[in-house]
């Protein structure tokens, strides 16, 4: 999701100037959009591993192939490397392990977005021919993060050598791991803590509806989702979670702004090259500089991008639990998001599912989700039945958009994760089979999953 424009190389003296620069995230809500990110392994086809960027039809060449298309421009060159395009509000990267990544354009509904992911696949399918696979799950389950090769981005040197010693699971989080994302727009202060807190409450069951990966190189897990594991307890304390401050409603910019200030820096970037800054606080930054630098907006931005919050405040808000997962899946997550969060009763149906709201419970919820889905029991009752509550609360709210907006309603995106609850099989419950099935054939899996 495209943020607003801000005066990046503006220096910062004030700490109102980073209180301003989330204001200027503010859309009114004829305005309000949905964004969409969803990553994707690249698997070869003759052998089961992983592309790599400098190989002939690696991601070199599939950049090069984008750049040439009048609908994608080069973004700027990576350490000499081209590994991003852009165009149309849109962009296409590369994670650390090579997972494929399109944000896509901001979009009023999910049929849009249906579209753009369609036309996405299309594209790179023909550019990449019959050499690879593209599948979604949330953690590649047959690989170790060495049998990965790294991409080659500035940023990811800095984060391999620092993430390992706050969490020694961090190179399965950067290299095996996949994920759908979906952006909200927020009209005031009060209505993105209203967005936050209410999806701080449902993101640990919509983690357990999308689950996703349970099989961890090689062996299974007992985890649904392994990816959520990894993240919450394994890769960097100190940026991941959900912060106590979002408990609560009575917080605002200011109390994100302390949050953020806190969570160590990984980098700043000057002429195009990054500055390893990894472990210092951005609050000091702030005050004393660092050598010859002194903070930016621009820098202010690139860290809000480096904390890692199941939901995250830039100039829009990030919802982040769910697990890579086929089409269905991709199509399904921002719908589910988009009736709960762009509708008021809806928000106030999900706060009361959770009612009277008891932050250790609620903590506790979030392992059970991540450890047995949709199969798991909480002091708020069974994990499907809370899942089947915001569907309900979804449908509901898209039904009362739709209807306000003018447009035919977008419920059917839901029906595949509401026919996961009716079987009581997960997508999770389903690569799991699948894996055994084909006896920890990664080709053979990626082609049953391949999209």
């Amino acid at each position: 999701m495209s943020p607003a424009q801000s005066s990046a190389s503006v220096p910062v003296t004030d700490r109102s100037q980073l209180i301003d620069y989330f204001r200027q995230g503010e859309k009114q809500p004829h305005q309000r959009g949905i964004g969409t990110e969803h990553e994707k392994f690249v698997i070869r086809r003759r052998d089961g591993s992983m592309l790599s960027f400098e190989e002939p039809g690696g991601f070199g060449d599939i950049f090069e192939a984008l750049a040439k298309r009048s609908h994608w421009n080069r973004a700027p060159l990576d350490g000499g490397q081209l590994v991003s395009v852009v165009g149309n509000g849109r962009s296409i990267t590369l994670e650390p392990g090579g997972q494929f990544e399109l944000s896509g354009a901001v979009a009023p509904t999910i049929f849009e977005i249906a579209a753009e992911f369609d036309e996405h696949i299309d594209e790179i399918k023909e550019i990449a021919g019959d050499e690879v696979y593209f599948t979604i799950w949330g953690m590649n389950p047959a690989v170790e993060p060495e049998d990965v090769p790294w991409m080659p981005k500035e940023r990811y040197r800095i984060m391999r050598r620092y993430l390992p010693t706050r969490g020694e699971m961090a190179h399965w989080m950067m290299k095996t791991t996949c994920t759908i994302q979906a952006n909200f727009d927020y009209c005031s202060q009060s209505d993105a803590v209203d967005l936050i807190h209410t999806a701080v409450l449902a993101s640990p069951v919509v983690g357990a509806l999308f689950a996703n990966s349970p099989i961890q190189n090689g062996s299974d897990t007992g985890f649904q989702s392994r990816r959520n594991f990894i993240w919450w307890n394994h890769t960097d304390p100190d940026r991941t979670g959900v912060p106590e401050f979002m408990y609560r409603t009575d917080w605002g910019y200011e109390d994100y702004l302390e949050y953020v200030l806190d969570v160590p820096m990984f980098f700043i970037q000057r002429q195009g090259q990054l500055i390893d800054l990894s472990g210092h606080s951005f609050r000091d930054f702030i005050e004393r500089g660092h050598e010859q630098y002194r903070a930016t907006i621009a820098d202010f931005e690139l860290h809000l991008s480096t904390s890692f919050p199941d939901v995250r405040l830039k100039q829009f808000v990030e919802v982040r639990s769910a697990d890579g997962g086929p089409r269905e899946a991709v199509m399904a997550l921002p719908a589910l998001w988009k009736g709960i969060l762009y509708d008021s009763t809806a928000r106030s149906q999900v706060i009361d599912l959770f009612d009277p709201l008891v932050e250790a419970e609620h903590r506790e919820l979030i392992e059970i989700c991540y450890r047995d889905g949709i199969h798991g029991q909480s002091a708020y009752g069974p994990v499907a039945d809370l899942g089947n509550d915001l569907l309900d609360i979804a449908a509901n709210g898209l039904d009362r958009i739709a209807g306000d907006e003018d447009h035919e309603p977008e419920t059917d995106f839901l029906t595949p994760v509401r026919d996961r609850l009716r079987s009581g099989r997960s997508w999770a419950d389903e690569l799991r089979a699948d894996f055994e099935a084909v006896d920890g054939d990664l080709c053979a899996l990626a082609k049953k999953w391949a999209l």
